[in-house]
C-alpha cells in the first residue's frame, strides 16, 4: 500500500512539473526538430537518412507487434 501511494505521488509530481514546463519542452522540442530537418537537408542525402529512419521504425514496430 505504501508503495503504491508512494509511486502515485511521484508520478502526479512528474506530471506536475511536466505541465509547469510544457512551454519549454515545446520551444525545446521544435528546436531540435528544426536543427534535425537543418543538418539532413543540408547534406543533400534527405532521402538516406528518412529510408534509415523509416527502417529503424519499422525494426521497432516489428518487434513490439
Amino acid at each position: 500500500m505504501f508503495v503504491t501511494a508512494l509511486s502515485t505521488l511521484v508520478l502526479c509530481l512528474s506530471a506536475l512539473l511536466v505541465a509547469a514546463n510544457l512551454r519549454m519542452i515545446a520551444t525545446d522540442t521544435a528546436t531540435t526538430l528544426r536543427h534535425g530537418v537543418r543538418a539532413m537537408t543540408r547534406g543533400g542525402r534527405l532521402v538516406q537518412n528518412l529510408s534509415f529512419v523509416c527502417l529503424w521504425l519499422m525494426i521497432f514496430a516489428l518487434s513490439y507487434a
